[in-house]
């Protein structure tokens, strides 16, 4: 009998070229799996070749990380810092061989690292983790399957996303201008005009400014983005210079800026705080939400739609749409 059951699975045992052949000897989780081996091994004598056992794979995580970087991760726009998240990554989780990291592996890591780290620490080490074993499976670089493929991320409560009222904002933009540097000013200016993030803008060059907009190129997405801005702003642009950046490194600048005028940010914001606030006014001066996706270069509505409560008829449908107001109206009135 070729299959058999043993304490730790189903063994197949043949000698597929007769008894001075070369002997198989295979143990396999379930009886099923065992008859697929069999029939593999019986097909490839059947056509004079011999069956060769799979070599083991001795590449470690860190093995892995560095190959991901070599043919996929330079490419990235956050190429260094994503490379430096998953080495440090793989050295948190002893630098297993990678053939035997597994799903559980991994739980009894984020167990132990929430208690040190926020859940959603953990979701970005996840994500780079599991995009990681993705990537190396699309180039055919990996075969032995993702391991976070079926694993949820940590749960977490949406964050608050603060934004400045228009008494903070006059304050933030008085200060700004009257300080002797006004490269801070002009970025500050530019992400509360256009709702870019504050890279995309302070790396903004003079060639990307026209007469009434500006062009933003090496996006986060990747994709160009020109925005429409107010043709005195864009004029003061232009005087700034003709050619190359406009401006210096301003984000300590800011960060002063926002102590010394006493703004209250929510905890992990700073100069994102400018995207939010123009994307919180749009809404709330009555913009479109689609239009506001393409300004924001939002590749998904969804991220987008964060701001949807501050339209001014946001959910007034549910008072006047409701059962109650419709069937019984008479309930809405005063006893």
């Amino acid at each position: 009998m070729t299959i058999k059951k043993v304490p730790t699975g189903w063994l197949v045992d043949l000698w597929p070229h007769g008894r001075y052949g070369k002997r198989v000897r295979k143990i396999l989780k379930s009886k099923t799996a065992a008859r697929r081996f069999e029939q593999h091994v019986l097909s490839k004598s059947a056509n004079g070749e011999e069956y060769q056992a799979p070599k083991r794979d001795k590449r470690r995580l860190l093995d892995l990380v560095e190959l991901w970087y070599q043919h996929h991760g330079q490419t990235l726009k956050s190429a260094r810092d994503r490379v430096r998240s998953l080495r440090k990554l793989a050295q948190a989780l002893g630098n297993p061989l990678a053939e035997a990291f597994t799903a559980q592996d991994w739980t009894e890591y984020r167990t132990e690292r929430l208690k040190e780290v926020k859940p959603s620490t953990v979701n970005h080490e996840h994500a780079y983790l599991k995009a990681m074993f993705s990537e190396l499976e699309r180039l055919d670089l990996w075969h032995k399957g993702n391991p976070l493929a079926r694993m949820r991320m940590v749960r977490t409560d949406e964050t608050e996303m603060g934004y400045l009222d228009d008494r903070q904002v006059r304050d933030l933009l008085v200060y700004l201008k009257q300080q002797p540097k006004r490269d801070c000013y002009f970025v500050t200016l530019l992400c509360l005009s256009t709702g870019a993030r504050w890279s995309e803008a302070q790396t903004l060059r003079a060639e990307n400014v026209g007469k009434d907009r500006v062009t933003y190129v090496g996006t986060k997405s990747g994709r160009a983005r020109t925005v429409p801005i107010d043709p005195r702003l864009a004029g003061q642009l232009r005087q700034r210079r003709k050619i190359g950046r406009l401006f210096a490194e301003s984000y300590k600048a800011f960060q002063s800026a926002i102590q010394e005028t006493r703004i209250e940010l929510p905890d992990g914001q700073l100069t994102h705080v400018l995207r939010h606030t123009f994307a919180s006014h749009f809404m709330m001066n009555g913009g479109n939400i689609l239009v506001l996706q393409r300004i924001l270069g939002h590749q998904s509505i969804t991220m987008t739609m964060r701001y949807a409560h501050f339209a001014p008829d946001h959910l007034e449908d549910a008072v006047r749409l409701n059962p109650v107001t419709n069937a019984l109206p008479d309930q809405m009135a005063d006893e």
